[in-house]
C-alpha cells in the first residue's frame, strides 16, 4: 500500500466543481500529472502534490480534476497542490486527471494514502544515554497508542501496548544513534528503521510512496541533522504501528548532546501511511 502527508495550503477551487469531468469526445492530447505524491496532514486530511503534465496542445489545457471515493473537485491549471478531507480513519486512493477544452481529460494518475497523527507542534527532546555515565538512565519515546499521545519517559515506565519504542545513544567519540528500546530491554516492543530516509528541514515531505516492508531492517541508525526516519514496531498481540520521525540534531558535548523529535503516528494497525 502506497502512502504520503505535510502541510499544504488549500488551493483555491475553480467554478463547475463537481461538473462532468469529460469533454465532447475524442482522445486526450495531454499526459497525466507527473510526480503525484501525498502527505499526512493531520488525523483528517491529506495533502496532496503533483507536477504539470506534458501537453501536446498547450492552449486547450484548462486544469486538474481530482477525485477519491465519490467526490470529485475541479482544480485551475495553476493549481499544484490541494488539501483532501475531511476523511475517516484508514486509507484512501486518490486520483488526478489533467483536463483539456473540447477533448476527453487525460489519463488518471494515482496514489492510496491515509490521515495521521501529527505531534510537531512542540518537538520532544531526547538527551543521549551512555551506560558510562554515573547515574545515567537510558531516555526513551514511547510513540504511543491506537488512543494515547506520544510522551518522552523513561524505560521503567514501559506501556504493553506502546505503538513505538527507541532510545538515543551516544558512545564517546562517536555520532550519535537511535535504537530500538528492545535492544535495551526485551521487555519494550521491537521498533524497525526504514533503510529509506528523507531530507527535510521538518514533516513537510511528500511521498511517492511509502517505504516498503521489505526496507524496515534497521535496529540502530546512525542520525543525521533534518532528516526524517521511517519506523514501525511489531507489538504484543500482533499489532504494527507506522510513524515518521524527523529528527535535528541540537549540538552539545558528550555526554549531554540531545536531538529534537517530531512524529507524524499511524494509530489504524498495519497501515503503512504515516
Amino acid at each position: 500500500m502506497k502512502c504520503l502527508l505535510g502541510v499544504v495550503a488549500a488551493v483555491i477551487l475553480c467554478e463547475g466543481c463537481g461538473n462532468n469531468l469529460a469533454g465532447p469526445g475524442g482522445s486526450s492530447l495531454l499526459r497525466p500529472p507527473g510526480d503525484f505524491a501525498a502527505l499526512s496532514i493531520d488525523s483528517t486530511h491529506v495533502g496532496l502534490s503533483w507536477t504539470a503534465p506534458a501537453a501536446a496542445a498547450e492552449t486547450t489545457f484548462t486544469g486538474y480534476a481530482v477525485y477519491w471515493g465519490s467526490v470529485s473537485d475541479t482544480l485551475p491549471r495553476s493549481a499544484l497542490q490541494f488539501t483532501a478531507g475531511p476523511l475517516a480513519r484508514g486509507a484512501t486512493t486518490f486520483s488526478i486527471r489533467a483536463l483539456q477544452k473540447g477533448e476527453s481529460p487525460s489519463d488518471p494518475a494515482s496514489i492510496t494514502w491515509a490521515p495521521a497523527w501529527r505531534f510537531d507542534a512542540v518537538p520532544i527532546t531526547l538527551t543521549e544515554y551512555n551506560s558510562a555515565v554515573p547515574g545515567s538512565t537510558p531516555p526513551g519515546l514511547d510513540v504511543g497508542t491506537a488512543s494515547t499521545n506520544p510522551t518522552a519517559l523513561g524505560f521503567g515506565d514501559a506501556g504493553a501496548d506502546s505503538a513505538l519504542d527507541f532510545y538515543v545513544y551516544g558512545p564517546a567519540g562517536s555520532a550519535l544513534q537511535l535504537l530500538s528500546a528492545s535492544i535495551y530491554s526485551p521487555g519494550w516492543h521491537q521498533t524497525f528503521i526504514s533503510t529509506v530516509t528523507t531530507s527535510s528541514t521538518d514533516l513537510n515531505a511528500p511521498l511517492l510512496a511509502f517505504p516498503g516492508d521489505n526496507t524496515f531492517t534497521n535496529q540502530t541508525v546512525t542520525l543525521s541533522d533534518n532528516m526524517i526516519y521511517y519506523v514501525k514496531t511489531t507489538g504484543n498481540s500482533g499489532e504494527i504501528y507506522y510513524a515518521r520521525l524527523h529528527v535535528h540534531l541540537l549540538g552539545g558535548d558528550f555526554p549531554s548532546r540531545a536531538i529534537e523529535v517530531r512524529i507524524s503516528l499511524q494509530k489504524v494497525s498495519r497501515l503503512p501511511c504515516a
